[in-house]
């Protein structure tokens, strides 16, 4: 079973480990993986994706870790990018996880932990899903509507929780003891122990991904858009840096969108002819309050 150091402290960037095996490529995968006897790359799992970063073999070959994923009994497959050759079981190594990557990953799972707590807490809307990916994130809620009104008041509970920089710690009890502490989701029974993460009287959670220390970490929580799905309801979400991006990206359009008449005339143009007046006008309002929300933007951004 491979030591998880990011159990402990989502911190650690860089860590000695050994190989304790290696996995040709096969035809299920076609990079060649490692175990290492310790490490700090997280794997896939529990809705959070993986770490990247480096290996550094004795010899100072460096080797790219693309993919990180569990393998049986508990260890950790670290699949590598294109390496001259394989490396072989007994070899000393330095692991280097990539900083940013892993931050952002902190930011996203943390923010979901406060926006799914918010949900519960405002308005009885579990959370039975997370996905994390590339750009955005998301949770499926078991309820089969949610009102614009209410994206707004989770939003705005939800950063005040960020705003208040409240702990997130880390603790381990068992089944037994989980059972009788009100966590807002138990998960299945498969572990006799059960690694909680806690946001200082808001949440508690059994969970195994990296986290902040504290909510202000977070950095900001902003709430795109919602759909209907299968299971309930789909609320997209971006947190910290990505927001920060997003709302960049929003201003940008929306300045171009102001500034370039042309685009609006295609806009009306390619409407139904039966529509072609309605078009406008809704592109009259539209252009309105797209000016509003720049004039805004420009106020926090510039």
């Amino acid at each position: 079973m491979t030591k998880r150091l990011y159990y402990d402290s989502s911190e650690v960037h860089e860590f000695d480990s050994v190989i304790e095996a290696v996995a040709p490529p096969s035809a299920e995968q076609s990079r060649p993986g490692v175990i290492l006897r310790e490490t700090a790359f997280y794997p896939t799992s529990g809705g959070q994706v993986h770490d990247t970063g480096w290996l550094t073999l004795e010899g100072a070959e460096r080797l790219r870790v693309a993919e990180v994923a569990d393998a049986e009994d508990g260890r950790i497959l670290h699949y590598l990018e294109a390496p001259a050759k394989l490396p072989v079981a007994g070899v000393r190594v330095r692991g280097s996880i990539d900083p940013e990557r892993r931050r952002d990953h902190m930011q996203q799972h943390s923010g979901q932990h406060v926006l799914s707590a918010a949900f519960v807490e405002l308005y009885q809307m579990p959370t039975v899903s997370f996905h994390m990916g590339e750009d955005y994130c998301s949770i499926d809620l078991a309820t089969p509507s949610v009102s614009s009104e209410q994206i707004v008041a989770v939003e705005k509970r939800a950063n005040e929780v960020v705003f208040e920089n409240r702990p997130v710690q880390i603790r381990y009890v068992s089944r037994a003891e989980a059972e009788k502490l009100g966590l807002r989701k138990l998960p299945p029974a498969e572990h006799e122990e059960l690694r909680l993460v806690e946001v200082a009287e808001f949440d508690l959670s059994a969970c195994g991904g990296t986290h902040v220390d504290t909510t202000g970490q977070i950095g900001s929580i902003l709430l795109r858009k919602t759909e209907k799905v299968r299971q309930g309801t789909r609320v997209e979400f971006v947190c910290g840096g990505r927001a920060v991006r997003m709302a960049r990206r929003d201003y940008s359009a929306a300045r171009l969108y102001l500034l370039d008449p042309r685009l609006q005339l295609v806009s009306a143009a390619i409407a139904p002819a039966g529509g072609r007046m309605q078009r406008v006008r809704d592109l009259d309002t539209a252009r309105k309050e797209a000016r509003q929300e720049l004039e805004a933007w420009t106020r926090i951004l510039e």
